[in-house]
């Protein structure tokens, strides 16, 4: 994978999704499409397919993410971020956004307080999705400099 002096990605990259509603993924889906085109996303439905898949993945190393999106209900927050603090340990060099449908003061704190990177409140229309994602890409591909290996 090509990557610029900061990091930056510039050929296809592995993004695991961790999400149990359909609809979501499809939206989700969507807009990596069409606004991150490099990113090929890897969709996990639950804690325990993710961790498998991360586990699998990193003795593997060309196929680990490089960036991950975390919806905290699966199906519970107890779930999620029971995971991202178990991630947070295992792969601390992983970048996990918190990807919620709940705007609430407390969920972010506590996001943050347990490891995560970024918090973004799911939108409720597929342009705002879209705009979204096009910010995503524009901080997490073109600002940040990001670890070169996990």
């Amino acid at each position: 994978m090509e990557v610029d002096k900061r990091g930056h990605r510039k050929h296809p990259f592995p993004l695991l999704v961790v999400e149990n509603n359909k609809d979501h993924q499809l939206i989700i889906g969507y807009c990596l499409r069409a606004n991150i085109p490099q990113a090929e996303p890897i969709f996990a439905t639950t804690a325990k397919e993710a961790k498998a898949f991360l586990q699998l993945s990193f003795a593997q190393r060309k196929t680990f993410p490089q960036l991950m999106l975390l919806d905290p209900f699966l199906p519970n927050l107890t779930k999620g971020f029971g995971l991202l603090t178990e991630l947070r340990t295992a792969y601390p060099l992983l970048p996990i956004v918190i990807l919620s449908h709940q705007q609430d003061q407390q969920l972010v704190n506590e996001s943050y307080q347990r490891g995560a990177h970024s918090v973004i409140i799911k939108s409720t229309g597929l342009a705002s999705w879209e705009q979204q994602f096009q910010r995503l890409k524009d901080y997490w591909l073109d600002v940040v400099s990001l670890p070169k290996k996990f």
